[in-house]
């Protein structure tokens, strides 16, 4: 089947994703949709397709991700065979932007997200509206070297919420400082490379256990939970699909 608007994605199964430059307020310099963008033309004109359909069309962007989704959910092809144990991972390249609130609004899968956009304080009126989606199981609010300092502190008023949780970027030297400082994080992403970051990112309990290659890559998402889960993920029918869903798309 071919994925007008989904990504496949080795990790997480399934990924929507978004071009960088018109999205993401912060270019981060170890990001690996980098070198995807370089690679494969295709991948990159996908995503700058995606973020004008998205903001330019919501309604029918959300209807094209939805079948899609409801085909790949009944789909007998081994990729997808696991897709059921995880929402979907908006945001796999780009970033939430306020625009993308109306085919958000509109999905009726589960899904996630991950966001530095989200974390400065004139955002949080998005972080408020999201939270009552209740198709969005969590938001990972993502940190690193670069916007730990300018937005942490004002984020700790959603330390407590069951959907909101926190997560570092970058290597294991500079995540153990800032937890010895008194900051707090639920998933520590590793971006080294080297037997040996990943032997001391194992060191971090909120290691992902991905990078610190503790688990294999391919699907691990539908492994380990730190990103997604909730209490909207609790239970064995947390991420059924509606009878009339199944049935509407063959």
């Amino acid at each position: 089947m071919q994925l007008k608007a989904f990504t496949n994605n080795s990790k997480t199964v399934l990924s929507i994703d978004f071009d960088r430059a018109s999205t993401c307020n912060q270019i981060c310099e170890y990001c690996y949709v980098q070198n995807l963008e370089r690679i494969y033309p295709a991948y990159w004109d996908k995503m700058k397709r995606n973020s004008d359909w998205a903001t330019t069309k919501p309604k029918t962007f959300a209807q094209q991700l939805n079948t899609e989704y409801t085909k790949l959910r009944n789909s007998k092809a081994k990729h997808y065979q696991r897709l059921h144990t995880l929402p979907v991972r908006m945001y796999g390249s780009g970033d939430y932007v306020p625009e993308h609130f109306k085919f958000l609004q509109a999905l009726n899968f589960k899904f996630y997200i991950i966001s530095k956009n989200l974390t400065p304080a004139d955002m949080h009126s998005e972080i408020d509206k999201l939270l009552e989606l209740n198709n969005l199981t969590n938001i990972l609010l993502s940190f690193d070297n670069q916007n730990v300092l300018a937005n942490y502190e004002a984020t700790q008023n959603y330390r407590s919420h069951s959907n909101i949780a926190y997560a570092f970027t970058g290597i294991s030297d500079d995540c153990r400082r800032w937890l010895e400082e008194g900051y707090n994080f639920d998933v520590f992403f590793t971006t080294g490379k080297t037997k040996a970051e990943q032997i001391k990112a194992q060191g971090i309990k909120a290691q992902c256990p991905c990078d610190s290659g503790l688990l294999t890559h391919n699907e691990s998402c539908t492994h380990c939970n730190k990103c997604w889960r909730s209490n909207k993920t609790r239970g064995k029918a947390w991420n059924n699909l509606k009878q009339n869903e199944l049935l509407t798309i063959s």
